[in-house]
């Protein structure tokens, strides 16, 4: 039987639209911190994240405007190749180039390449990583009939691991329980899904494909197929009677033990588009922005319950299959995607780290972080804070002068009207500040600003 290597794989790391060329950008994945960077050449390097002077991360470094990228420690600089250019304390010629020829001045590089919008990285440490890496290539968005472009890319880092991810993307009848009181689901509509089969053979590198039918009253007459492209790819393709076709592209990247990177879009031939017109009338990065902050209520309630599902998992002292009761038809997906892992995969990307380890229980606070979660990542989020913060300076400087402007009625009698006016457009301003600073809050925290910091996941639903 052929065993799957978890690093000799393309892996999706960032899609370009989130890299600040810049300035150099830390990455974990499959437990190794790496640093990607693009050089003068606008070439995209994926190295190491440590300076082999004293081990400092290269991402806290900087790129100069030779198109190398410098250690902020001590200065040493290197290239796209991860090659020592520049040793600041050395002097002379020949010493500088005999440290910088030497293997152990140099950083490990791996394979990348762009496709579809992403950065990929072959994060492999063998002998043979650019060899190796041109003999496959990345699970890209297959030909479906559908605009892969119409879309964007969203991106979050989510504390829960890689197993319990991909495993509830192939468990589609959760969708009714789970997230009841979003896009319509509702335990009073589920349906059983009456055909739930595994499509051809089961392999180490090219997974499996399932097929199923619906699974409330609205789809249930739809056929489905989610495609596992290991490591990391989920591919589900909705398609219904009346025309309407979705396809769910969606990467779940190993970072670390009890974290994983998610990577996904949505497109469909429907149209989606909002009608809020304060929205449009935004620019995009910033309509982008907020409009992903009606993202976070879905991924809460996952988290709230794959977290949990891991910290119990983790301390007991059997298998899945001995621990999990799957009776019905609609199991079929985690039975296949937990028969993968352990027939091919080694039982997961961390299997010895989750082996000894028990997962340790996140407070609220750190399960439902948006900052570390997304908004640090996100471009467009991040617009959407400083536009912000930018409203609330300019609303306390304009309440300054409208204060100044009442205190001279009042000292030095004009007209009590002036002051009258004056009062009430800085209240009105104050009022609407705290209203930015209430919107501003919401990037940062699914926890709520005011009263008991407890997260309602299920607030919108009506009793």
């Amino acid at each position: 039987m052929t065993e799957f290597s978890w690093t000799k794989n393309w892996y999706p790391i960032f899609p370009l639209s989130y890299i600040d060329p810049s300035v150099p950008t830390s990455i974990t994945i499959l437990d190794k911190k790496l640093v990607i960077w693009r050089d003068k050449n606008d070439k995209w390097s994926v190295m190491d994240d440590q300076c082999p002077h004293k081990l400092a991360q290269l991402s806290k470094g900087t790129i100069k405007e030779d198109g190398t990228l410098m250690c902020r420690h001590h200065g040493w600089c290197f290239n796209g190749e991860g090659q020592c250019t520049t040793i600041p304390m050395l002097v002379g010629n020949e010493a500088l180039e005999t440290a910088c020829n030497s293997l152990r001045s140099q950083v490990k590089i791996y394979p990348t390449q762009i496709n579809q919008g992403l950065l990929w990285v072959w994060p492999d440490n063998s002998i043979t990583p650019f060899e190796d890496s041109n003999n496959k290539q990345p699970a890209t968005i297959p030909e479906c009939g559908l605009d892969s472009n119409s879309t964007d890319w969203y991106m979050s880092e989510v504390p829960v691991g890689y197993t319990v991810s991909l495993e509830s993307s192939f468990d589609p009848s959760h969708a009714q329980f789970l997230h009841e009181g979003i896009a319509g689901f509702s335990p009073e509509k589920t349906v059983p899904i009456s055909r739930f089969e595994t499509v051809g053979e089961i392999s180490a590198e090219t997974g499996f494909t399932l097929k199923h039918t619906g699974y409330n009253s609205v789809n249930q007459d739809m056929d489905a197929m989610r495609q596992f492209t290991p490591p990391c790819c989920n591919t589900t393709i909705y398609e219904y009677t009346n025309g309407a076709k979705f396809l769910f592209q969606l990467y779940f990247i190993p970072t670390k033990p009890g974290y994983c990177r998610y990577i996904g879009k949505v497109i469909s031939n429907q149209n989606f588009s909002s009608n809020n017109i304060l929205l449009n009338s935004l620019p995009k990065n910033l309509r982008t922005g907020f409009s992903h902050l009606f993202n976070y209520k879905l991924s809460d309630q996952n988290l709230s319950i794959m977290h949990s599902q891991e910290v119990i998992q983790s301390t007991l002292d059997q298998s899945w299959n001995k621990a999990y009761f799957l009776p019905s038809p609609a199991d079929l997906g985690i039975i296949t995607f937990r028969k993968w892992l352990d027939e091919f995969a080694n039982n997961g990307p961390f299997s010895e780290n989750h082996n000894n380890n028990k997962y340790q229980e996140l407070t609220d606070e750190q399960l439902y972080d948006r900052w570390y979660r997304h908004t640090q990542y996100c471009p467009s989020c991040r617009s959407a804070v400083i536009f912000l913060d930018k409203l609330q300076k300019y609303g306390q400087i304009l309440t300054m002068i409208l204060v100044v402007i009442t205190l001279i009625v009042i000292l030095i009698p004009i007209s009590i009207k002036w002051g009258i006016v004056s009062t009430i457009l800085a209240i009105i301003i104050i009022l609407l500040s705290n209203k930015i600073d209430d919107i501003r809050y919401l990037f940062m925290s699914s926890l709520p600003k005011k009263g008991l910091p407890i997260v309602n996941l299920y607030t919108d639903i009506k009793k």
